[in-house]
């Protein structure tokens, strides 16, 4: 009689496949991952800044501003196109920024905000792991989605797009959805106000998650609340607040929606009247390609379930009916109100698509581990083509070690520069002038700041490369002006008087 072969696995392969599949050995790769998105990308967004290839606009406004807000100047910045000082208010009704002053009591430096937005943003990657364990029982699933999180090209991309308050909403929406799930309204307000803090615009998602507590038996009067609130503030910003702050007495990014009209009401009433040639706007080829980019790392899984994606409507609408092409453009924060959920969407489009292939006898017991092929490999590909780690086809990480010519004479003079002076500098080092009161963007109050710092060569120059060149020429020969430092395309000058 032939002996029975043993089938049993070894004891120490036994053990590992217990380690591995414990909820704890998943909960500390997510951590690790979580630390490793957050040391890669501040010394990614520290290369890019020290290498003087941030920006006035808009890591310097930002930093301005809660530089402002800390030492008593109020919720300012000086107006990016004039030399007037003006609320924050006027630009965006991101009050998210005072908040942030207290961490300037640690460490009063841009780079303070660039540690608050990889840290931020790595944090959603939590709230998508206990909503995906939650839907599809899961721990390495969840694992996945959190991995595609953190590996998402927007994300990464607005990490090292200089800082914007608005990019912190993503991480609050997904917290403040998932205790919407899980039925916590205390936590779920917090973090649906910290988003609606990020943009103006963010209200009218609180509005909408609100209708959708109303239709949870023991939440109607909270639903209705948090619809009210965020109804009235949202009315508040763009009919009251805005206008008032601003002198054209409209909110200035109505610009973007002038093929619809030239205020607020209009534009609505239009867009209502003639909603196919707004259907025609929203899918024309460039729309197409920037959904396409939104929805193919995660395998287009959103489009199996549509209804959470309402949420991101708002943001996705304004993208693509606005006339301006960098909001069409994953590489911006304009992202920020549609990634969450996106990644909602997809957890829910994954157990659809489950669900279905278990009805197929051929794939029944691997539906999920197909599935988790195939968003793996859309993941991977998409970071490859679009993603900012060192070797993918887009990356920024090798131009970031760039070191200028000039920077050790533009490092010297923004460090000898005291805050109480006012400056007038190019937008393309300006992040590293903005903690004063008074900064002017080059060449606006050329001949009436007291420092004047330029550095030549900009692709992007405002108002054109030849008018900086003009302007400089002539402090060349202003008696009124001191050159106190000259490095290739680099010019400083000091006020004769101070």
């Amino acid at each position: 009689m032939q002996k029975k072969k043993n089938s049993r696995s070894p004891d120490w392969f036994n053990k590992l496949r217990q380690i591995l599949a414990s909820e704890r050995t998943v909960k500390l790769l997510l951590l690790f991952l979580i630390v490793l998105f957050i040391g890669y990308f501040t010394y990614d967004s520290f290369l890019r800044h020290d290498n003087f290839f941030s920006l006035r606009l808009d890591l310097g406004n930002m930093d301005q501003t809660v530089w402002n807000v800390l030492h008593g100047n109020g919720f300012t910045l000086t107006d990016p196109m004039g030399t007037a000082q003006e609320s924050r208010l006027a630009v965006h009704a991101d009050f998210l920024l005072i908040l942030l002053a207290p961490f300037y009591l640690i460490w009063s430096n841009p780079k303070m905000l660039l540690i608050i937005q990889a840290v931020a943003l790595a944090c959603g990657a939590v709230p998508i792991y206990w909503l995906a364990k939650k839907v599809l029982k899961r721990n390495w699933i969840a694992l996945l989605f959190s991995t595609a999180y953190l590996l998402y090209p927007t994300i990464q991309m607005n990490t090292l797009h200089d800082f914007h308050a608005t990019s912190l909403t993503t991480t609050f929406l997904l917290f403040a959805y998932w205790y919407f799930v899980v039925e916590n309204p205390v936590a779920f307000s917090i973090f649906i106000v910290l988003a609606a803090l990020g943009k103006e615009q963010f209200w009218v998602i609180s509005a909408m998650l609100g209708i959708c507590w109303f239709f949870k038996p023991k939440f109607k009067a909270f639903g209705a609340a948090v619809f009210a609130v965020s109804s009235v503030m949202f009315y508040l910003l763009f009919w009251k607040f805005i206008p008032a702050v601003t002198p054209s007495k409209q909110y200035w990014a109505l610009e973007y929606l002038s093929d619809y009209g030239g205020s607020i009401n209009e534009i609505l009433k239009n867009i209502l009247k003639h909603p196919w040639q707004a259907f025609v706007s929203a899918f024309a080829p460039d729309r197409l390609h920037y959904y396409y980019q939104l929805l193919v790392p995660t395998a287009f899984l959103s489009l199996l379930s549509p209804w959470t994606m309402i949420f991101a409507l708002p943001n996705l609408g304004i993208n693509a009916l606005s006339n301006n092409q960098l909001m069409r453009m994953i590489d911006y924060q304009y992202t920020s109100g549609i990634t969450p959920w996106v990644f909602v969407s997809s957890i829910y489009g994954f157990a659809v698509a489950e669900s279905t292939l278990r009805t197929k006898t051929f794939v029944k017991k691997n539906s999920w581990k197909i599935l988790s092929v195939i968003a793996g490999v859309c993941i991977l590909g998409s970071v490859y083509y679009w993603g900012e780690l060192p070797y993918g086809a887009r990356s920024r990480f090798w131009f970031f070690h760039t070191v200028q010519p000039e920077k050790a004479a533009m490092k010297q003079v923004a460090v000898n520069i005291p805050s109480r002076y006012s400056v007038s500098v190019t937008n393309n080092i300006g992040a590293h002038f903005s903690e004063r009161e008074f900064l002017y963007n080059y060449p606006i109050n050329a001949t009436n700041a007291d420092y004047v710092v330029v550095l030549l060569g900009d692709q992007y120059a405002w108002p054109s490369g030849d008018e900086q060149q003009r302007v400089l020429q002539s402090l060349l020969f202003d008696k009124n002006y001191q050159l106190v430092a000259q490095s290739g395309l680099f010019f400083a000058f000091k006020r004769q008087t101070l």
